[in-house]
């Protein structure tokens, strides 16, 4: 699986896009996780939740973003290379992206989005206040950026298979 992620991140382009996905979706996660938090401050969130609590959810938030980014990068290249559509990798891509979206967010101020459907204190509900939901994301980024890998080894196996001369 490392390969196909080696040979995209030497790549400038890939390298640019997984960088720059990764740092939007770090900044959207942070910015949904304070914006209910007085003064929109981090410090302000831990004393809230509890240090520990802040450490893991600022620790997954990067994972989820480190991982969209290289979810991204494999996705451009893979269209870019093959020009292929499966959408069971996109659709585990999107859900991972959308489950993290979901549970940024301050548990005991409310969270953005699901004030939206009228659950602004969602993730109080949960066991462990929307890790878990973070921990389902980092699951769904990974088998997306495994299925991607695996599309694009096939695909490239068979363009190769098609070419080789009898």
């Amino acid at each position: 699986m490392f390969g196909i992620i080696f040979i995209v991140a030497k790549r400038k382009k890939y390298a640019l896009v997984a960088l720059l996905g990764g740092l939007a979706m770090a900044l959207s996660s942070y910015y949904l996780t304070v914006i209910n938090v007085f003064h929109k401050s981090i410090l302000i969130f831990a004393e809230m939740n509890g240090v520990y609590f802040t450490l893991l959810t600022i620790i997954l938030n990067l994972a989820i973003a480190v991982l969209f980014g290289l979810y991204l990068a494999l996705l451009i290249f893979r269209r870019d290379v093959i020009k292929a559509r499966a959408l069971a990798n996109k659709a585990a891509g999107f859900g991972g992206v959308g489950v993290a979206l979901l549970a940024s967010g301050c548990p005991s101020c409310g969270v953005p989005i699901l004030g939206l459907v009228g659950l602004p204190l969602g993730l109080l509900s949960l066991p462990f206040k929307g890790i878990e939901l973070k921990l389902i994301s980092i699951a769904f980024l990974l088998l997306s950026i495994y299925l991607i890998d695996r599309n694009i080894k096939n695909s490239l196996k068979c363009e190769i298979q098609i070419k080789k001369p009898d």
